[in-house]
C-alpha cells in the first residue's frame, strides 16, 4: 500500500510546484506602495494593465505631473502600453490634499481610456465616467504623490471599460 502512495505523492507536489512557475509569468500589479516608487498599474477588464514602452521620442510610458499652483492643485496622470497601443489617463483639479476624489465631475476630474477599439478621452457628453481616485500620499517636500483608483467608461457603440485595482506611487522630481 504504501509504495502506491509515495508516488502518487512525489506526482502531485511536482504538479503543484510546476503551476506556480507558469503563475510566476502572468504581468502582476505592482503593490501600492507610497515611498515614490515610480509604479503604475491597473486592472482593466479584468486583466493586468501595466505601462510599457514609449508613444514617441519625446513622452514616456508614465507621466505624472502634478502642480499645487495651478487651479488649487492640478494632477494628470498619462500612461501608454505599446503593445495594444492603449492609453489610460487620470486628471484632476482642486487636489491639494491626501483623500477621496470623485472623477464623475468632468470640470475637476475625468478618466479616460483609449484604443484601437474605441477612444473613451474626449470630454463629451456621449461618454458616461463614473469612479474615483483617492490620494494616499501627497508629500511635496519630498516630491512624492501616491494613490489608488477605479473607474467605469461607457460610450455608444463601444465595450464597457471597468478600471479597477488602479494604483500609482510616483517621484515628482
Amino acid at each position: 500500500m504504501k509504495t502506491h502512495i509515495l508516488p502518487l505523492l512525489f506526482f502531485l507536489a511536482l504538479l503543484s510546484f510546476s503551476s506556480c512557475k507558469k503563475h510566476k509569468n502572468e504581468p502582476q500589479l505592482p503593490p501600492a506602495t507610497r515611498e515614490g516608487k515610480n509604479t503604475f498599474g491597473a486592472l482593466v477588464n479584468g486583466e493586468v494593465w501595466l505601462p510599457k514602452g514609449k508613444p514617441n521620442l519625446y513622452q514616456s510610458s508614465l507621466d505624472v505631473v502634478y502642480d499645487p499652483e495651478y487651479q488649487g492643485g492640478d494632477l494628470n496622470i498619462i500612461a501608454y502600453k505599446h503593445e495594444t497601443d492603449e492609453y489610460l489617463s487620470l486628471f484632476m483639479t482642486q487636489l491639494d490634499h491626501e483623500g477621496t476624489y470623485s472623477l464623475n465631475n468632468p470640470e475637476m476630474g475625468a478618466a479616460g481610456f483609449a484604443s484601437a477599439a474605441c477612444d473613451y478621452r474626449n470630454n463629451n457628453s456621449e461618454i458616461s465616467r463614473t469612479g474615483k481616485l483617492e490620494i494616499t500620499k501627497l508629500d511635496l517636500t519630498n516630491g512624492i504623490i501616491a494613490g489608488t483608483f477605479e473607474f467605469t467608461l461607457a460610450k455608444p457603440g463601444c465595450d464597457t471599460i471597468r478600471v479597477t485595482e488602479g494604483r500609482f506611487d510616483k517621484k515628482l522630481f
